[in-house]
């Protein structure tokens, strides 16, 4: 062997070796309990399945499995990424998006938004959308939740009884506290007393899910001076008392500024959930496909016991609950997965119709949101510079050492709540007088918009253009909290072939249709929404620590006063702020639209419960992820009790 041969060998082995090293750090550690579906060793019977492994399938698997008695599986499409840097480091939430661990999903063409298939986002990971969003913790108004008990018939879910749910999973952390305080930071952080308010009563501290405040941009201060200067009260705490005013976002991050999703809440060590990263009695199967749900009659009742699923490598699997099935696939899967199990309306000629509800994939209800973007001066303080490749690596630096600095900010810092009456009284005077307007805030407490601002370009096309380091852009976000238009999920129906020969299969998956601006009201309010938020925007432009001035879409190109130009700027550029809802509603049986009943159980079918952003009657005027928690939370406690319920009722042999 010569010389050079010796080389080359050496040189493949040691890359080899490095590729190796290189492949195994960027895999995720072993956990147990967790993994792809390993047929030889599996056991087929639990106590409950739970159907995706998200935000809300993360609480309950905890929740449940907190009886070491009780055997839980979740099966869930996607993989286990939560030590994966992007998903712990706020900063690289973008980065995620239209990624593997994004379902990576778009909308039929909406005929009132010129035909445009809009994007949405959702997680398809264990942890779902907790994984991959933007952090906040908003709530929603209390009358929201009162009246989705009054006005929608769900007793059990007004305000008062569903905010012990909302602090039980909260452990809130005093951003005044000393680093050596048990809740304390654990960085350099700097505590500001003038941003970093709350209303103690509000929020819990004994639970797993870490919240308080953390980064905000200088951009984002003049956003809120902005707001004040044009008569939106400051808000001290929009989990508070009151969510109306300009705000700072509080955000579930833990003290070491490392994003707290709801699968390392939940399901990793915490010191408030005892074992919750290793226990015995839950199964997590990743990379799954559930095809359906397994329906049976017993005794003149029709009742789901199980679920059939396809593992990675496609191959065909049956498991079976002795308790309940519990759907929480999310707000666009749990309908098809409804569907495909005879539960709604046929679908398909091979899949019988065993129980209709005609509101299965129906009242689909989102935020929809647009950019305005203004250029400022290279002196302003935005993301765009904090990233400059001259900045860049300090930041790096802070965020690993000190956990402070650019990288443990969403980009949304700062936000606004308003309603229409305050600030476009005529328009509402004018709708009233015509009797075209629609109350579709819950209460006068309740806001109609929610001005987001991003130190940064944001287009609803783009979600964060490539950064020019010698230009510098802002942009505010406003959005349509509560609208009038409603969509629908349907489904689309493939033949598939399975692992095996002859093995052919119906695959059954969503088709999204929100439908937005169908209703012409949405279209009204939103042209308002645009002109408030540039007049936020001039304020802005005054001040001389900001500056900017609107380079998209240009007040020349869009004039405030030229109806037809802005609904014609607001149809090509509406899209998702990725908040969906509604489509297994909760509600009566005497509701023919309603799905589940206000303990989340399928009306028709026994031992089957919903548990997702699906089952909200109304959208929430906040975001979405912290209200799920509860929903989740609140289903934990409801299946426990319906178990006891059961085990009393049921009379054994010996006891008879």
């Amino acid at each position: 062997m010569n010389r050079d041969t010796t080389k080359v060998i050496a040189a493949v082995t040691i890359g080899l070796g490095l590729a190796t090293i290189a492949y195994r750090a960027s895999q995720p550690p072993k956990k147990p309990g967790r993994g792809t579906w390993k047929a030889k060793k599996e056991t087929l019977e639990y106590d409950y399945i739970i159907i995706g492994g998200g935000t809300a399938g993360c609480v309950l698997a905890s929740r449940l499995t907190e009886n070491e008695n009780v055997r839980v599986l979740v099966l869930e499409a996607g993989d286990d990424n939560d030590d994966s840097y992007k998903v712990r480091t706020p900063m690289m939430a973008a980065f995620m998006f239209e990624s593997k661990w994004d379902w990576r999903m778009f909308t039929v063409p909406q005929v009132y938004a010129n035909n445009r298939s809009l994007k949405h986002v959702r997680g398809k990971m264990l942890g779902g959308c907790s994984s991959l969003n933007g952090m906040g913790y908003i709530r929603g108004p209390a009358s929201d939740f009162d009246r989705w008990a009054d006005d929608f018939g769900n007793p059990g879910w007004s305000y008062e009884e569903v905010l012990p749910y909302f602090k039980k999973a909260e452990c809130f952390h005093d951003p005044a506290l000393p680093s050596d305080h048990p809740r304390g930071p654990k960085t350099n952080r700097v505590h500001d007393p003038e941003t970093e308010t709350f209303e103690p009563e509000y929020h819990g501290t004994e639970g797993p899910w870490n919240l308080t405040y953390q980064y905000l941009n200088g951009a984002s201060r003049g956003f809120m001076r902005a707001n004040e200067a044009e008569g939106v009260p400051r808000n001290y705490d929009v989990n508070g008392s009151s969510s109306l005013g300009v705000f700072r976002h509080q955000l579930f991050i833990q003290p070491n500024a490392i994003r707290h999703s709801l699968s390392n809440a939940y399901l990793g060590k915490n010191k408030n959930l005892p074992k919750s990263d290793n226990r015995p009695n839950l199964r997590i199967v990743l990379k799954t496909h559930v095809e359906k749900i397994l329906i049976e009659n017993i005794n003149g009742v029709q009742t789901a016991v199980g679920a059939v699923f396809r593992d990675e490598r496609n191959v065909l699997h049956k498991v079976y609950a002795k308790s309940e099935v519990i759907l929480s696939a999310g707000v666009f899967h749990s309908p098809p997965i409804l569907l495909a199990s005879g539960i709604g309306h046929q679908i398909h000629q091979s899949i019988p119709l065993i129980h209709p509800l005609p509101g299965v994939g129906r009242n689909l209800t989102d935020h929809m949101a647009l950019g305005i973007v203004y250029r400022c001066p290279l002196s302003v303080d935005t993301v765009q510079q904090g990233v400059t490749p001259w900045k860049f690596p300090r930041h790096v630096y802070n965020y690993f050492r000190n956990g402070t600095g650019i990288l443990t900010s969403v980009v949304m810092d700062a936000a606004s709540y308003v309603r229409l009456e305050d600030i476009a009284p005529e328009f509402v005077a004018r709708e009233k007088a015509n009797g075209t307007w629609k109350e579709m805030a819950s209460g006068p407490k309740a806001p109609d918009i929610e001005l987001m601002f991003i130190p940064c370009t944001y287009t609803t096309e783009v979600l964060n253009e490539v950064p020019n380091f010698f230009d510098n852009k802002y942009t505010i976000v406003p959005a349509l909290l509560n609208p009038a238009s409603r969509g629908s999920v349907t489904t689309k129906v493939t033949v598939e072939q399975g692992k095996k020969k002859g093995d052919s299969y119906l695959r059954v998956e969503p088709v999204l249709d929100p439908n937005i601006l169908s209703d012409a009201f949405d279209m009204r309010v939103m042209k308002e929404a645009v002109k408030f938020a540039r007049r936020v925007g001039k304020h802005m432009q005054r001040d001389p620590e900001m500056a900017g001035i609107e380079c998209f879409p240009t007040e020349a190109a869009v004039p405030d006063d030229d109806d037809e130009a802005l609904e014609n700027f607001i149809r090509q550029h509406f899209a998702s702020f990725f908040h969906p809802t509604g489509t297994c509603a909760m509600g009566p049986a005497s509701n023919p639209m309603a799905v589940v009943d206000n303990r989340l159980r399928v009306h028709g079918i026994d031992r089957l419960r919903v548990v997702d952003s699906s089952i909200m009657p109304k959208v929430i005027a906040g975001h979405t992820c912290a209200t799920v928690v509860m929903i989740a939370e609140k289903a934990s406690d409801m299946i426990k009790q319906d178990a006891l319920i059961r085990q009393a009722t049921t009379v054994t042999p010996s006891a008879a």
